[in-house]
């Protein structure tokens, strides 16, 4: 990954939201320098302590990639995922 880590304590961070902003920026970051990426046109926002991903990607491994990317940042249970790929996704 282009972040290799986030902590909370490395980002100055003012308000209830500061973790939450913190982990969108990373999110954001990491999707721009995933090479060969398809999804440039994913949105990353926040809804209450949750990160939402909303977009679309061409194939498979551009719509785990972009998951995977979020969960290891963000946590499983905090991000909320409506990205589509135009390739169907096996099952």
């Amino acid at each position: 990954m282009f972040l290799s880590s986030l902590h909370d304590t490395n980002a100055f961070t003012f308000g209830a939201d500061g973790a939450v902003s913190a982990r969108q920026a990373a999110i954001e970051a990491e999707l721009r320098h995933l090479p060969k990426f398809t999804g440039s046109d994913i949105c990353v926002d926040i809804e209450g302590n949750c990160i939402v991903l909303t977009g679309a990607v061409r194939n498979q491994l551009d719509y785990y990639r972009a998951m995977n990317v979020a969960t290891d940042i963000a946590g499983a249970e905090k991000v909320i995922f409506r990205v589509s790929c135009s390739a169907p996704l096996a099952s």
